[in-house]
């Protein structure tokens, strides 16, 4: 995993810096054919390249959305990793249902940068990152991610009534051959050999 820090210190939920007690993890993608980071991260560190449309700003697209982390590409090509909310602070990734909303319920929440959902190559570079990210966020707050709920996406959330009606990651990884129950035992396997 190659993570890297860049805070959206102008987004309102920053701001705002609501303190929440991490109990599970959101995995989200973007919904746009962008795999680039400095779409949405900036303002350009040297490795994002630059982007004019990222979420440093007090509401996106004039919208409350503000996610702890994204995965996608930096201006040379590799697949990293850019943390932009302290782990423990309340997001807005999740959106909410009738059983509430998992923002407020401890999730830390990331987004994957997605491309045209074609390119192999890409998926596994990325879904390798997010698993390592998840991985190492089990790690840090003593989560057990094969427990019930604990790595759930944003489809299983608003299956579970605690996020807004959205396919993702359920539209994109069974296209090469993944599940999320896939994602949680490959979690699983990188703590149990000691991974992050």
């Amino acid at each position: 995993m190659e993570l890297h820090q860049l805070y959206l210190t102008k987004n309102l939920c920053y701001v705002k810096g609501s303190i929440m007690t991490p109990r599970g993890v959101m995995v989200h993608s973007t919904g746009a054919n962008n795999p680039r980071l400095g779409r949405y991260v900036g303002p350009d560190d040297g490795l994002l390249g630059s982007g004019n449309n990222h979420w440093n700003t007090p509401l996106p697209g004039g919208q409350q959305v503000c996610v702890h982390a994204f995965i996608g590409k930096l201006k040379d090509g590799r697949v990293a990793t850019y943390q932009t909310l302290p782990w423990n602070y309340v997001g807005w990734h999740a959106g909410g249902g009738p059983k509430g909303s998992a923002n407020r319920l401890g999730y830390i929440g990331f987004e994957i940068c997605e491309d045209g959902l074609n390119d192999g190559v890409y998926f596994a570079a990325v879904y390798r990152e997010a698993v390592e990210l998840t991985a190492h966020l089990c790690k840090t707050f003593a989560l057990d991610p094969l427990a019930n709920g604990v790595v759930i996406c944003h489809a299983e959330g608003a299956q579970r009534g605690i996020a807004s009606h959205h396919a993702d990651v359920l539209h994109w990884f069974p296209k090469f051959g993944r599940t999320m129950n896939d994602f949680r035992r490959e979690v699983r396997q990188t703590l149990d050999r000691g991974g992050v």
